[in-house]
């Protein structure tokens, strides 16, 4: 990777990126109230996202994102397959104002290269994955940056929800650390065959949410 590709892949995957992904915690507000979830019961949590949430959507829908970024029809396809399994209302207009905002965003900053980037609605992980590719960001570090900053999006959720300090959350990260690359290698594997989801639990307290 060049050194600029390295600076752009930090830049639009870093939390700090002003297009509101923290503010979103995915139905973790509803489980925090739950009597016994604890430290332990989040990080339980977070590692059935991991293997059947959005560390199989989401990550998915990046890599496709990546390999039809110039293509708008291939990429507006995809887009609606994403926005199918959003089936949680929330869910799904979180995913479209993170990725509107991203995309509005991105066509400021880097206008040359997101000429003809527009799918309707713009979800996070679509828009994500293709301006990875457009900027000329390498597919599987493209992946894995997403798939971290979803992670740090979500620990970040938890220290408002739950007793977790800044440095609870750092060792639940590093404690997830692998199952992420794990997650990350399987997608990258073979990304149609992960282009799913399946956490009802979640989505139930995402809905009460």
């Amino acid at each position: 990777m060049t050194d600029l590709a390295l600076v752009r892949l930090l830049q639009i995957f870093d939390s700090q990126f002003p297009v509101g992904s923290f503010a979103h915690s995915g139905g973790l507000e509803t489980y925090s109230q739950v009597p016994g979830f604890d430290r332990a019961a989040l990080e339980e949590w977070l590692r059935a996202q991991i293997l059947y949430g959005w560390g199989r959507l989401d990550l998915a829908a990046v890599a496709l994102a990546w390999d039809r970024a110039t293509d708008p029809d291939a990429l507006a396809e995809l887009n609606c397959e994403v926005d199918a399994f959003r089936t949680v209302p929330t869910l799904r207009a979180a995913s479209e104002k993170v990725g509107r905002r991203m995309s509005i965003l991105l066509k400021r900053l880097y206008p040359a290269e997101m000429v003809g980037l527009a799918v309707d609605p713009p979800h996070q992980p679509v828009i994500g994955g293709a301006a990875a590719a457009r900027l000329g960001l390498p597919r599987n570090q493209a992946v894995l940056a997403y798939a971290q900053s979803a992670l740090t999006a979500q620990l970040a959720a938890a220290t408002r929800c739950l007793r977790l300090s800044p440095e609870q959350s750092q060792e639940t990260l590093v404690a997830l650390t692998q199952p992420l690359i794990r997650s990350v290698e399987r997608v990258l594997a073979n990304a149609e065959a992960n282009l799913f989801s399946a956490t009802p639990a979640a989505e139930i307290r995402a809905w009460q949410q």
